[in-house]
Protein backbone atom coordinates (compact mmCIF):
# COMPACT_ATOMS: atom_id res chain seq x y z
CA UNK A 1 0.00 0.00 0.00
CA UNK A 2 2.65 2.30 0.64
CA UNK A 3 4.59 1.48 -2.60
CA UNK A 4 1.08 3.20 -4.13
CA UNK A 5 1.03 6.20 -2.49
CA UNK A 6 4.65 6.61 -2.87
CA UNK A 7 4.32 6.34 -6.76
CA UNK A 8 1.30 7.96 -6.81
CA UNK A 9 2.86 11.04 -4.94
CA UNK A 10 5.42 10.82 -7.62
CA UNK A 11 3.26 11.41 -10.32
CA UNK A 12 1.63 14.42 -8.78
CA UNK A 13 4.95 15.96 -8.18
CA UNK A 14 5.52 15.85 -12.33
CA UNK A 15 2.17 17.52 -12.68
CA UNK A 16 2.65 20.57 -10.73
CA UNK A 17 5.99 20.93 -12.19
CA UNK A 18 4.34 20.68 -15.72
CA UNK A 19 1.52 22.98 -14.80
CA UNK A 20 4.30 25.69 -13.17
CA UNK A 21 6.04 25.85 -16.14
CA UNK A 22 3.09 26.43 -18.62
CA UNK A 23 2.09 29.13 -16.46
CA UNK A 24 5.34 30.84 -15.62
CA UNK A 25 6.09 32.75 -19.35
CA UNK A 26 2.43 34.47 -18.64
CA UNK A 27 3.25 35.41 -15.18
CA UNK A 28 5.77 37.08 -16.33
CA UNK A 29 4.26 38.32 -19.27
CA UNK A 30 1.82 40.21 -17.02
CA UNK A 31 4.41 41.04 -14.63
CA UNK A 32 6.64 42.58 -17.33
CA UNK A 33 3.80 44.55 -18.75
CA UNK A 34 2.64 45.88 -15.44
CA UNK A 35 5.74 47.44 -15.27
CA UNK A 36 5.71 48.61 -19.06
CA UNK A 37 2.29 50.45 -17.50
CA UNK A 38 3.97 51.61 -14.61
CA UNK A 39 6.78 53.25 -16.67
CA UNK A 40 4.26 54.82 -19.21
CA UNK A 41 2.50 56.49 -15.76
CA UNK A 42 6.02 57.72 -14.58
CA UNK A 43 7.01 59.64 -18.35
CA UNK A 44 3.07 60.99 -18.75
CA UNK A 45 2.88 62.97 -14.87
CA UNK A 46 7.06 64.22 -15.53
CA UNK A 47 5.81 65.49 -18.63
CA UNK A 48 2.53 67.20 -17.14
CA UNK A 49 4.94 69.00 -14.47
CA UNK A 50 7.30 70.05 -16.55
CA UNK A 51 4.83 71.21 -18.82
CA UNK A 52 3.44 72.74 -16.05
CA UNK A 53 6.12 74.38 -14.54
CA UNK A 54 7.70 75.59 -18.33
CA UNK A 55 4.37 77.21 -18.49
CA UNK A 56 4.27 79.08 -15.05
CA UNK A 57 8.32 80.21 -15.94
CA UNK A 58 7.10 81.83 -19.31
CA UNK A 59 4.21 84.02 -17.29
CA UNK A 60 6.91 84.98 -14.88
CA UNK A 61 7.74 88.66 -15.09
CA UNK A 62 11.59 89.50 -16.49
CA UNK A 63 11.89 93.39 -16.68
CA UNK A 64 8.28 93.88 -18.99
CA UNK A 65 8.94 91.46 -21.37
CA UNK A 66 8.80 87.77 -19.88
CA UNK A 67 11.25 85.27 -20.54
CA UNK A 68 12.38 84.47 -23.97
CA UNK A 69 11.93 80.92 -25.29
CA UNK A 70 15.64 79.83 -24.95
CA UNK A 71 15.31 80.54 -21.43
CA UNK A 72 12.29 79.07 -20.48
CA UNK A 73 13.57 75.94 -22.74
CA UNK A 74 16.78 75.91 -20.62
CA UNK A 75 14.64 76.07 -17.55
CA UNK A 76 12.57 73.11 -18.18
CA UNK A 77 15.75 71.35 -19.21
CA UNK A 78 17.10 72.00 -15.76
CA UNK A 79 14.24 70.57 -13.86
CA UNK A 80 14.11 67.43 -16.39
CA UNK A 81 17.56 66.42 -15.36
CA UNK A 82 16.26 64.85 -11.94
CA UNK A 83 13.07 63.45 -13.53
CA UNK A 84 13.19 60.23 -16.66
CA UNK A 85 13.32 62.54 -19.60
CA UNK A 86 16.42 64.71 -19.77
CA UNK A 87 16.71 64.33 -23.34
CA UNK A 88 14.89 67.30 -23.86
CA UNK A 89 14.96 69.41 -27.32
CA UNK A 90 13.27 72.32 -28.79
CA UNK A 91 11.61 71.72 -31.44
CA UNK A 92 10.47 73.91 -34.96
CA UNK A 93 7.15 73.41 -36.26
CA UNK A 94 4.63 75.54 -37.81
CA UNK A 95 2.15 75.80 -35.72
CA UNK A 96 3.70 75.62 -32.24
CA UNK A 97 1.07 73.50 -30.91
CA UNK A 98 1.26 70.04 -31.72
CA UNK A 99 -1.74 68.25 -32.71
CA UNK A 100 -3.62 65.76 -30.35
CA UNK A 101 -3.81 62.97 -30.92
CA UNK A 102 -0.53 62.50 -32.69
CA UNK A 103 -0.61 59.45 -35.18
CA UNK A 104 1.33 57.81 -37.78
CA UNK A 105 -0.02 60.64 -40.58
CA UNK A 106 1.24 63.81 -38.18
CA UNK A 107 3.85 65.92 -39.40
CA UNK A 108 7.63 64.23 -38.19
CA UNK A 109 9.04 67.37 -36.45
CA UNK A 110 5.74 66.86 -34.14
CA UNK A 111 7.60 63.37 -32.93
CA UNK A 112 10.47 62.58 -31.09
CA UNK A 113 12.86 59.28 -31.81
CA UNK A 114 11.91 56.75 -28.81
CA UNK A 115 13.19 57.99 -25.79
CA UNK A 116 13.19 61.95 -26.55
CA UNK A 117 10.78 64.48 -25.82
CA UNK A 118 10.38 67.80 -28.00
CA UNK A 119 9.13 71.03 -25.74
CA UNK A 120 6.91 73.50 -28.09
CA UNK A 121 6.11 77.03 -26.47
CA UNK A 122 3.46 78.76 -28.19
CA UNK A 123 2.56 82.72 -27.16
CA UNK A 124 -0.43 82.63 -30.10
CA UNK A 125 -2.06 85.18 -27.68
CA UNK A 126 -0.34 88.52 -25.51
CA UNK A 127 -1.98 87.07 -22.92
CA UNK A 128 -0.93 83.88 -22.30
CA UNK A 129 1.55 81.03 -22.98
CA UNK A 130 1.17 77.32 -23.69
CA UNK A 131 3.96 74.66 -23.00
CA UNK A 132 3.71 71.64 -24.77
CA UNK A 133 6.20 68.69 -24.17
CA UNK A 134 5.53 64.88 -26.27
CA UNK A 135 7.71 62.12 -25.19
CA UNK A 136 8.01 59.28 -27.29
CA UNK A 137 7.82 56.21 -25.28
CA UNK A 138 8.14 52.67 -26.13
CA UNK A 139 7.61 49.37 -24.35
CA UNK A 140 10.74 47.28 -23.02
CA UNK A 141 8.93 43.74 -23.41
CA UNK A 142 8.40 42.44 -27.31
CA UNK A 143 5.29 41.17 -26.61
CA UNK A 144 3.60 44.32 -25.70
CA UNK A 145 5.66 46.27 -28.23
CA UNK A 146 4.29 44.45 -30.79
CA UNK A 147 0.68 45.50 -29.89
CA UNK A 148 1.47 48.90 -28.63
CA UNK A 149 4.39 50.19 -31.03
CA UNK A 150 5.57 53.64 -29.87
CA UNK A 151 3.43 55.92 -28.19
CA UNK A 152 3.46 59.17 -27.80
CA UNK A 153 2.27 61.13 -24.86
CA UNK A 154 1.27 64.84 -25.02
CA UNK A 155 1.14 67.07 -22.38
CA UNK A 156 0.36 70.87 -22.36
CA UNK A 157 -0.53 73.77 -19.91
CA UNK A 158 -1.31 76.96 -20.29
CA UNK A 159 -0.96 79.83 -18.00
CA UNK A 160 -1.89 83.83 -18.19
CA UNK A 161 1.09 86.02 -18.64
CA UNK A 162 2.18 88.59 -15.35
CA UNK A 163 3.68 91.07 -17.52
Amino acid sequence: MSQFIRRRAKRRAGQALLEFTMVIPVFFLLLVGIIDFGRIGLYFVASTDLARSGARYATNYNNGAGFSNAEVVAYVKQQAQGLAMANLTQASCAPATPPKPITSATASCYKPSVGNAYIFIDRGTPSSVTVSIVYAFEATTPMVRTFFPTYYLESSATMSTEY
